[in-house]
């Protein structure tokens, strides 16, 4: 079995499964009392449970930072009440306890809780593998709560086949326990609403964990007969909503009148990411499926897709103020699992964007049919990759702006593809192109720097966007529509794949990850033109076609170089598209007519101040 051969290999003993102590009863275990580090001296140790008040401490942390980060395992009132009645195994706890640890400053744990964090999540695995939780016929929805939320931890830290198992486990449990299905009406509402957050988790779960070349979805759309994600409000005070299904929802349903909840939308923004993933990172062995411009292909059939989201986002509205509007509490403060959805499935959306637009990853599509690719249309194409690739960062910008903390993993991978793009414009012939896009990577890069205070994998994503950028001249012709005139040699395609690849760049052992690190990678760095920028003195420069020439620090962002304070952050101007206008103190992008307010665009420090966005 799986598990067991997962056990043997970690060196643990596996149980039966049998015998195993009710899961109601959490405190057999022994607790660290109070007030005591939970490490014997010498040697951590994170075999037990910290003390209840500890636990509840944990809790508050866990809800403010992690719940609709965008997971939705539990519902808050329900985890609460259970953990105050001692009800939860201590498979899950633990869980808990190392999701929770990444944010949390509690004194318990005197400066260790990276240390914590890792303690806790060997031993809810530890947990589930020797005492057969995995296997048993009696097993809850605790347990894929439990898998999921150390599969987050695998992931991050680059332990892409933990992670892979570990989510793969959770899926097949979920499905045995018929979370795809609807639940028994029988169950409380609350009950039955949360198997269906804890099912859409998993998908959300699998589908990020999947943006990888050759790692395909576990779980298949047509297998999701659960309905969509009810309102946060309607969850919080367990009122039942009818929502949904997710493939009845989309362009080619006219008659459904069905407008999503924000978490809904993630899920179906995290559906057409999937299909983005698969179509854009994994190009075809043979050249007989249909080229990306005809209306028939998978690239119109998606960007159909996404045209279609783009009402149910409100993408024409200012996105701060939809923020406001929707997730602000009484006391003036932003309430994080609201907004934490409704960012997220606007970052998702770009995503896709960019994916289907980014200069390699269209080149690649298009050379892979016998077709002749239309300039014309790779041009637009383009236009459009880089336009969202702006829109991207600037919404991530707004988000901090209205002071939503703003540090979840895969936002790192968003802001990662977005830069990308950011750093090959750089090398744009038209100047100003390529200082905006210099602004757009110096945020970026300060932004992941932000969430790389909190996950490790979002700093190999920084430290090697800053690689790539430093090699990015290099592939200044992917910029061009015209045919390449010599392919890609191995080495760049490597790069370039790398880059996009959340698995690949979440991986400490990866080159483009480490490249910043090695000997000959500094060398480069420090005869190229950035380089020598960087040495020479602290100012932002223009980039040139010859390749950029930045400021941009190597190891740790420069926070006084960032932009300067008298700098603007339009979108990039791309063809006449993003001519600006001086309206006001407010740039205003034009085209056809209709109007872009792009708000006040001045930089105080890496965060854009931005009243008004789209």
């Amino acid at each position: 079995m799986l598990v067991n051969a997962l056990a043997q290999q970690q060196g643990l003993s596996t149980g039966s499964g049998k015998n195993l102590r009710p899961r109601s009863v959490c405190s057999e275990k022994p607790r660290s009392p109070e007030g005591t580090n939970p490490r014997s001296p010498g040697q951590p140790n994170y075999k037990h449970l910290p003390p209840k008040p500890v636990l509840l401490r944990a809790c508050d942390t866990f809800f403010l930072r992690c719940h609709n980060q965008p997971y939705a395992f539990f519902h808050e009132a329900k985890f609460r009440q259970k953990l105050e009645d001692d009800t939860w195994p201590d498979f899950l706890l633990f869980a808990f306890l190392a999701a929770a640890m990444r944010y949390s400053s509690d004194p318990y744990f005197h400066g260790k809780h990276a240390e914590a964090r890792d303690g806790y999540a060997m031993r809810s695995w530890e947990l589930i593998v020797t005492a057969g939780y995995a296997l048993d016929e009696a097993a809850d929805t605790a347990i894929v709560q439990a898998l999921a939320l150390v599969s987050v931890i695998d992931s991050a830290a680059g332990r892409r086949r933990a992670a892979w198992v570990k989510t793969g486990l959770a899926v097949r449990i979920s499905q045995d326990l018929h979370l795809m299905r609807e639940p028994d009406p029988a169950l409380p509402i609350v009950d039955q609403e949360e198997r269906r957050r804890l099912f859409w988790s998993v998908y959300l779960l699998d589908r990020f964990v999947a943006c990888s070349r050759q790692r395909p979805s576990v779980i298949l759309d047509a297998d999701c007969q659960v309905q969509l994600p009810c309102d946060e409000t309607h969850f919080r005070q367990m009122i039942p909503q009818k929502t949904d299904f997710l493939n009845n929802v989309g362009a080619l349903n006219e008659q459904s009148t069905y407008r999503p909840g924000q978490f809904a939308l993630v899920v179906l923004m995290a559906r057409t990411l999937g299909r983005c993933a698969r179509y854009m990172l994994d190009t075809p062995e043979t050249s007989h499926e249909a080229p990306p411009w005809n209306p028939q292909s998978e690239h119109v059939a998606i960007s159909s897709s996404l045209l279609f989201f783009e009402s149910c986002l409100d993408t024409g509205a200012p996105f701060n103020g939809l923020i406001r509007q929707h997730s602000l509490k009484d006391d003036g403060s932003t309430d994080p699992q609201v907004a934490g959805h409704m960012i997220f499935s606007r970052m998702i959306f770009h995503l896709c964007h960019c994916l289907l637009a980014h200069p390699f990853t269209l080149r690649m599509r298009s050379d892979a049919t016998a077709a002749k690719t239309p300039t014309t249309w790779f041009a637009r194409t383009l236009k459009l990759g880089l336009e969202h690739a702006g829109h991207l960062t600037m919404v991530f910008g707004a988000a901090k702006d209205v002071g939503f903390q703003a540090s979840t993993s895969f936002y790192g991978y968003c802001l990662l593809v977005a830069g990308s793009i950011h750093a090959l414009y750089t090398n744009a012939d038209n100047v100003e192109l390529s200082q905006n896009s210099m602004n757009f990577l110096n945020s970026t890069l300060a932004y992941l720097d932000d969430i790389g205070k909190y996950w490790n994998n979002t700093r190999l994503m920084a430290s090697g966007l800053r690689t790539f950028w430093s090699i990015s001249s290099r592939y200044a012709r992917l910029l061009a529509p015209e045919p390449l005139s010599t392919p890609l040699d191995t080495s760049d395609l490597r790069n370039l794949w790398s880059v996009l690849d959340y698995g690949v760049m979440s991986d400490p052992e990866k080159t483009l990850s480490r490249a910043i690190n090695d000997p000959s990678a500094r060398s480069h760095w420090e005869t190229s033109p950035a380089g020598a920028a960087s040495q020479a003195d602290s100012t932002v420069t223009r980039g040139t076609s010859r390749g950029p020439q930045a400021s941009i620090d190597h190891i740790s962002p420069a926070r006084d170089t960032v932009l300067s304070s008298d700098m603007h952050l339009p979108l990039p101007p791309f063809f006449s598209f993003f001519n600006e206008t001086q309206h006001g103190g407010d740039f205003m992008a034009e085209e056809d007519n209709t109007f872009m307010t792009l708000g006040n665009g001045a930089f105080t420090g890496p965060q854009p101040s931005l009243s008004t966005i789209h």
